[in-house]
């Protein structure tokens, strides 16, 4: 399988889920081993920050590349974008600390992807073949790998006996279900509004681009997207995420209770042991 890219440099205008800040975002066309890199044009000088699972510095309530000023947050609705349509190498240039959060999913960016189209390149795709199981745990929070010969996925989330409740998904990673995936939207229970606002985060939050949970239903008008929503966006997260590897991981991941914090621990320890648990094809 071949590398791939955008045709053309796509747009993006929005607010920052947690900074509140207006942002213009230019998704640009890169060379073939060239990955995923965010440039902040707002600072000078521009600062060119990887999208490496080794930069994540963050992940309170969303991950984070970089430090200090030198950094870039909310980036995992976007990377799920790149890996489910197989994009591999991109420019992101960004006006702000944060990428726009648009409507709390993946859709806006892969439909505006796909608008515009994807370039073959000269370069073979790299993927990270699991060639022994692994388990790694954080108290009750678990995510495993074992071999398999496709990208698949079991995802599931406990939130007791709330409205949330338990969930769970089984899910094969192909372009057109990523499609069916990608428009499930972050979300939080009213109760956590004002103390997140109180602490900085969730500036930008607002029924047109997140889930807002009660007791006892959603404050959305829309209602929700799927009965399973919730569990979806779960796992689109930890679909973006896993992409700060560098490439897509070919194997059955099972993820319990997932969160950005266990996505970066886990990541952070398969690297270290890359050669013992993948072969890099």
């Amino acid at each position: 399988m071949k590398q791939h890219t955008l045709k053309e440099t796509v747009t993006f205008q929005g607010q920052g889920l947690h900074s509140g800040k207006e942002t213009q975002m230019n998704v640009l066309p890169a060379a073939p081993g060239h990955g995923i890199k965010f440039i902040r044009v707002d600072l000078n000088p521009a600062s060119v920050i990887d999208g490496n699972a080794l930069n994540i510095t963050k992940t309170d309530l969303c991950t984070t590349l970089g430090s200090g000023a030198e950094s870039i947050s909310t980036i995992e609705h976007l990377m799920a974008a790149f890996l489910g349509l197989g994009i591999d190498n991109a420019v992101v240039e960004i006006d702000a600390p944060e990428v726009p959060i648009m409507d709390g999913s993946s859709l806006p960016f892969a439909e505006q992807f796909l608008k515009v189209g994807l370039q073959e390149q000269d370069a073979p795709r790299k993927s990270w073949v699991v060639k022994k199981t692994f388990e790694f745990c954080d108290d009750d929070r678990v995510v495993k790998i074992e071999p398999s010969d496709h990208s698949s996925y079991h995802c599931s989330i406990d939130f007791g006996s709330g409205f949330i409740g338990q969930q769970s998904i089984d899910f094969s990673l192909t372009r057109e279900n990523f499609l069916d995936l990608a428009n499930s939207r972050t979300f939080c229970h009213v109760k956590e509004v004002d103390y997140l606002k109180s602490i900085g985060l969730a500036q930008g939050g607002s029924l047109e681009n997140a889930i807002v949970v009660t007791d006892n239903g959603i404050m959305n008008e829309g209602g929700l997207r799927s009965e399973d929503e919730f569990v979806r966006h779960k796992l689109l997260d930890c679909i973006g995420d896993l992409f700060l590897l560098g490439a897509p991981i070919i194997g059955r991941i099972t993820v319990t209770k997932p969160g950005h914090g266990l996505h970066a621990k886990f990541m952070k320890e398969v690297l270290r042991k890359k050669d013992e648990l993948f072969t890099v094809i």
